[in-house]
């Protein structure tokens, strides 16, 4: 009886430790979870608003159509005259260590280091684009555009557990909804017209044509006038209003001429077509990418 005791004594501690260790990981994993989920949502942050950042420093012609502030004023959702949204996420200090990144020379510079990828277009063209970063492998990763994945140079990602933002101190619309204020965290202050009627906005896009194929496209146009649309060598566009404007509003149609086959020599194979609408000293830019997909 005294052996049988024992054992069922031997059995309960063990079952217990067992027990312990169990709890123990399942805490572990939890904890995994969360840290995995703040990471992401910290990426998401970072992203968001770079993509902003690189809106105010080019906005290559773009009016703001629309300004949407969360309850709590954190978050702003910006419209803009195309129809394209972005999402600007007002910070504070976090603890989980992302790139530094800034402008120099006009250039993106992540890390201290420049890219060389210009923030800021010159002579009338448009900036090269802006960085997108993800975390792999435990550090922070930067692309431009469909570009490859590369480590950020001291992209650790450390060990904090709040989410933060470097960007931006405060945002606010004013009482008549016409000027957008975003206040970067070095002191900078932009004041961002909205104009809520002016508009251009292009459907479908991107599209593939063959040599000498023509083809329409819905255009939405308020708030001002329109210019003629700009294409590439060996294209063609125009621009017409209707009538009367279609169930979704396309109140014009820009019908696009492919280049013919016996000039594709001279032609872009892929490029875009631009369309403009002028209010006063504001724009609103919309632009249909453009490719052939199939020999003369």
């Amino acid at each position: 009886m005294k052996y049988i005791k024992s054992y069922i004594l031997l059995t309960l501690m063990v079952v217990s430790l067992v027990g312990c260790k169990v709890d123990d990981l399942k805490d572990d994993v939890n904890d995994l979870k969360n840290r995995v989920a703040l990471i992401e949502e910290q990426v998401k942050i970072l992203n968001d608003n770079v993509e902003v950042m690189a809106y105010v420093l080019d906005a290559q012609q773009k009016t703001i159509s629309n300004v949407e502030p969360s309850a709590d004023m954190s978050q702003f959702t910006i419209t803009l005259s195309d129809g394209y949204t972005m999402t600007l996420n007002v910070g504070k200090a976090g603890s989980i260590v992302q790139p530094a990144i800034s402008v120099e020379n006009g250039c993106w510079v992540v890390n201290g280091l420049s890219t060389g990828v210009k923030a800021v277009g010159e002579n009338g063209k448009d900036g090269d684009g802006y960085p997108e970063f993800r975390v792999q492998n435990g550090k922070w990763q930067v692309r431009f555009g469909e570009g490859e994945w590369t480590d950020v140079t001291g992209g650790d990602l450390g060990t904090g557990a709040s989410l933060g933002d470097q960007f931006f101190e405060s945002a606010s619309l004013s009482e008549d909804g016409t000027v957008f204020t975003i206040l970067r965290t070095d002191g900078t202050e932009y004041a961002l017209p909205v104009a809520a009627a002016l508009t251009c906005e292009i459907e479908d896009a991107p599209a593939t044509f063959a040599y000498d194929e023509v083809k329409d496209f819905g255009v939405k146009i308020s708030g001002g006038e329109p210019l003629a649309p700009v294409y590439p060598a060996g294209w063609r566009a125009e621009l017409v209003k209707k009538e009367t404007p279609d169930a979704d509003g396309y109140n014009y149609t820009l019908t696009v001429y492919a280049p013919a086959g016996s000039r594709s020599a001279t032609a872009d194979n892929t490029s875009e077509i631009i369309v403009r609408v002028n209010q006063g000293t504001l724009w609103a830019v919309d632009k249909l990418q453009v490719s052939i997909t199939s020999a003369p």
